[in-house]
């Protein structure tokens, strides 16, 4: 009798260690962006925020995005060596990283952001390829675009402290309800 109650309460507790995994596996979608470099004066270099804020217009009949923007502040960014990207744009002076959407066409299954993105106070354009998926009433962007680092430089710093090109990866989160209004 004995035997079969520890049985019982080891099955208990091996259930309830397979129930908790499997529900601490589901993640729930939110604003983000994130950097990875592949070289640099440290390695490995990246960095994640969840404190990107964006913002967005859709077009009221056909549904489509007519504007699209975001900013971070990339004294936010966490992760191995993340100040690299603080460092990069003089944060003290420079704290913020924006985009503001010039035009937006679909192509495909993608939408496609050509717009002007401000790093260390300078301005340069850029394209941001993105997917967009629909959950109920909320609208989830995630896309890509690369950061030409000479782009917002005077003169471009050498590649061994400053790489030519970073990545990013950007998800944003909407609630179509709010964005019709």
């Amino acid at each position: 009798m004995k035997n079969s109650t520890g049985f019982r309460v080891l099955w208990l507790m091996a259930g309830m260690f397979f129930i908790t995994n499997i529900a601490l596996c589901q993640q729930e979608v939110s604003n983000e962006i994130s950097y990875k470099v592949d070289f640099g004066p440290v390695y490995p270099i990246e960095g994640t925020s969840s404190s990107i804020t964006g913002k967005a217009a859709l077009n009221d009949k056909t549904g489509a995005f007519e504007q699209l923007s975001f900013d971070v502040d990339v004294n936010t960014f966490i992760g191995i060596n993340s100040g690299y990207l603080g460092w990069i744009s003089n944060s003290w002076k420079n704290p913020d990283m924006k985009f503001t959407s010039t035009s937006i066409a679909k192509k495909g299954n993608d939408l496609m952001v050509d717009g002007r993105l401000e790093f260390r106070r300078r301005t340069s354009f850029v394209q941001v390829r993105m997917t967009q998926k629909t959950i109920g009433t909320t609208i989830v962007l995630s896309g890509d675009f690369t950061l030409n680092t000479s782009d917002f430089f005077i003169i471009a710093p050498h590649r061994d402290l400053v790489p030519t090109w970073i990545p990013f990866k950007v998800t944003l989160v909407f609630d179509s309800v709010k964005l019709k209004e």
